[in-house]
């Protein structure tokens, strides 16, 4: 029943918009903050994800120990280094800045955690004192007056080159079994630097040594010996001698004795000995000696001799 002095309408207009009004809030609030959701869901909500970290770790492997390679070749040291698992180089050890060859020896080493380096000289060669140093090359001993043993060995010891004999005369051949023979000369002289293996000559004797090379030990075998005139044994008148005045003249001037002829003189005009040189022009040739046996030129070899 409707009381005089009210209007109903204006009422129910208000509360349907009111209505509208709790309906738009609750669809805003249902959208943004899901209205009433809990505490946690919330704390979840706030939380921002951060970015993504990778870690990576780098391992480096340790080379296996490696024995030392001094002595060694480069060649062989760098190729036990890289089985080891090291990088290698490799320098002059000496004062000079040449590139290592494979043959090289090496003298000294340096080790890092994954390399090495080697110090090495020319094969042949002996190592510095110190990495860079000079090469102390040996010095040539002093061997005259030594018998040929003991020569050889201290030349041994600095030289691995080879050692050839000669005779100190020039009418003496060195026998194949010379260990007890003194030596008389040498080449090259005491107190050479000997760089590598530098080769030696030895001049030997059976006895004593001569002055200088190049001499014989009997003079008489020196094609330039002139031999003592011999005494005139006969006693006999001028007048024979003056008969053979041709025969004579060629006999002094020989150098035989009376009545001797050399067919075949020196260079120096001399009759030549058994045992003395001969020329080579003069091998199968026969001439009459000093003491007037008939001699002949024969071909022995190294040098032609006249013997009987």
């Amino acid at each position: 029943m409707n009381r005089p002095g009210r209007s109903q309408a204006p009422v129910r207009g208000a509360r349907k918009a009111w209505l509208k009004g709790v309906g738009a809030g609750l669809l805003v609030c249902a959208l943004v903050t899901g209205c009433g959701g809990g505490d946690e869901e919330k704390a979840a909500a706030a939380v921002k994800p951060g970015p993504t970290v990778t870690v990576t770790a780098t391992v480096t492997a340790t080379p296996a120990l490696l024995e030392s390679q001094v002595k060694s070749t480069v060649a062989d040291a760098t190729g036990a280094a890289e089985e080891h698992g090291y990088r290698v180089t490799a320098h002059d050890a000496s004062q000079k800045d040449a590139s290592p060859a494979d043959d090289w020896t090496v003298c000294f080493e340096k080790y890092g955690r994954d390399s090495v380096d080697f110090g090495a000289v020319a094969s042949g060669a002996p190592c510095p004192k110190a990495d860079g140093g000079p090469i102390p090359w040996p010095t040539m001993p002093g061997v005259i007056g030594r018998t040929y043993a003991a020569a050889a060995t201290a030349v041994g010891g600095v030289t691995k080159g080879d050692i050839s004999v000669k005779a100190s005369y020039q009418d003496e051949r060195v026998a194949a079994e010379h260990d007890d023979w003194k030596v008389c000369f040498q080449s090259p002289d005491a107190g050479t630097k000997v760089v590598g293996d530098r080769d030696v000559t030895l001049w030997l004797t059976k006895g004593g040594c001569p002055a200088a090379t190049g001499t014989y030990k009997d003079k008489t075998n020196d094609p330039d010996y002139t031999p003592p005139v011999a005494a005139d044994s006969g006693s006999g008148g001028s007048s024979g001698s003056s008969g053979s005045a041709g025969s004579s003249s060629s006999s002094s001037s020989g150098g035989g004795g009376a009545g001797t002829t050399c067919e075949i003189v020196s260079n120096a005009g001399n009759c030549y000995n058994a045992g003395q040189f001969c020329r080579n022009a003069d091998v199968g040739s026969s001439t009459h000696a000093g003491n007037g046996r008939l001699i002949f030129c024969r071909d022995e070899g190294s040098r032609n001799r006249w013997n009987y």
